[in-house]
């Protein structure tokens, strides 16, 4: 596995898991003063709220579901990721840009829910 798709899966993980400090700690410097752990609870729990009462379970990564080139591609950006995101009564996901920031691989943006 890539390791901005390892960034990317961890990213999910962590949510799927509750500990939204440790998914605030993989986001660039600027996201992570825009969304700290309650407010990635308040996304990631937004996804799923309005029509399931179901608690997230697992994460799903396919290999086909990330590019490391596409049009808005910026310099220091690594490569982008969709993760899915399996509960009780849900399918979801996250897509993810992850950059290379001081020499650390970082997630610079984030899209929640399926397209």
């Amino acid at each position: 596995m890539k390791p901005y798709i390892e960034v990317a899966v961890a990213f999910a993980s962590a949510l799927v898991g509750g500990d939204f400090a440790r998914a605030n700690a993989l986001l660039v410097p600027e996201l992570r003063t825009q969304l700290t752990p309650d407010g990635l609870r308040e996304k990631f729990y937004g996804m799923f709220r309005g029509y399931s009462g179901g608690e997230p379970r697992s994460v799903h990564f396919d290999e086909e579901f990330q590019m490391y080139d596409w049009p808005d591609k910026r310099a220091d950006d690594v490569g982008w990721a969709y993760v899915g995101i399996e509960g009780d009564g849900f399918v979801e996901a996250v897509s993810v840009v992850v950059a290379k920031i001081n020499g650390a691989l970082l997630i610079r943006e984030i899209e929640w829910g399926r397209p």
